[in-house]
């Protein structure tokens, strides 16, 4: 099977439970990010299938290591994407959760942001939520919320990849400009219930640290957040001996097994 590393430490696995999504920086190199920038909208299955687009952006140590840490050893790899692709002006979206949102505590899906061109406020960078991905909603019920206290706008440089929990609100923020802005969007998925193996300082497993609060988030509902990721720490560290199942097929997962690929 490819070695894959572990990238992240206890304190970056909280913080990640907390927030509910990594940004690497400018971790894929512009001579791909080049490759990228004539990529039409749309599926792009194919693509994503290939050596140099695994190599580059998948298996790509440093985003590879995020997901090694936070779904093990052996996890589903994308064999699908879709590239978001904007180009005239338009007045954004609104807030919303993909697809079937996991009704859980358990991170089972990552779903990852490629940004091959650097996005800057006037380019409509996609906003998330940080901490939303605890509250589990209808999307129409989020739909009509303009800005939210602590929303963030991913402007980036060429390269970055944002990992995020599935379930985090987000949406593309309005564009002023007719500049391309491409974002690929693809997940990976786990295949195994949870341990603690990412980068161990001590075999003593850390109790839950709670950073705060969300901006928008009031006194109550900041108990419910942070026995959530509580809840979320202990599983992760595979102390959870109730919610061990996940229905990858639920989610309509698609992928290949790490240990299955093979580089030409």
């Amino acid at each position: 099977m490819i070695d894959i590393q572990p990238t992240m430490n206890d304190k970056q696995v909280m913080d990640f439970v907390f927030t509910g999504y990594v940004m690497l920086e400018s971790v894929v190199s512009e001579a791909f990010n080049h490759q990228c920038e004539t990529v039409p909208a749309g599926g792009m299955s194919d693509f994503v299938c290939t050596d140099e687009f695994r190599r580059n952006v998948l298996l790509h140590p440093e985003v590879a290591g995020v997901v090694r840490s936070l779904l093990g050893s052996n996890f589903l790899v994308p064999i699908t994407a879709h590239h978001h692709l904007y180009e005239a002006p338009h007045q954004g979206q609104t807030w919303h959760s993909d697809g079937l949102a996991e009704t859980g505590y358990g991170v089972t899906h990552l779903q990852c942001y490629y940004y091959p061109q650097a996005v800057k406020i006037e380019d409509g960078p996609t906003m998330i939520l940080p901490g939303s991905h605890c509250r589990l909603v209808d999307r129409e019920a989020i739909a009509h919320y303009g800005d939210i206290l602590g929303q963030m706008s991913v402007t980036v440089p060429a390269g970055t990849v944002v990992l995020t929990r599935y379930g985090i609100w987000h949406k593309a923020g309005p564009k002023f400009n007719s500049k391309r802005r491409g974002m690929i969007k693809f997940s990976y998925f786990r295949l195994h219930p949870p341990k603690r193996d990412w980068v161990i300082e001590s075999d003593e497993i850390p109790a839950y640290r709670n950073p705060g609060r969300h901006p928008y988030v009031t006194e109550v509902e900041s108990y419910r957040d942070r026995r959530r990721c509580m809840n979320t720490w202990e599983w992760l560290c595979g102390q959870d001996k109730i919610e061990m199942g996940f229905d990858r097929e639920y989610l309509f997962s698609r992928g290949i097994p790490l240990n299955e690929i093979k580089w030409n």
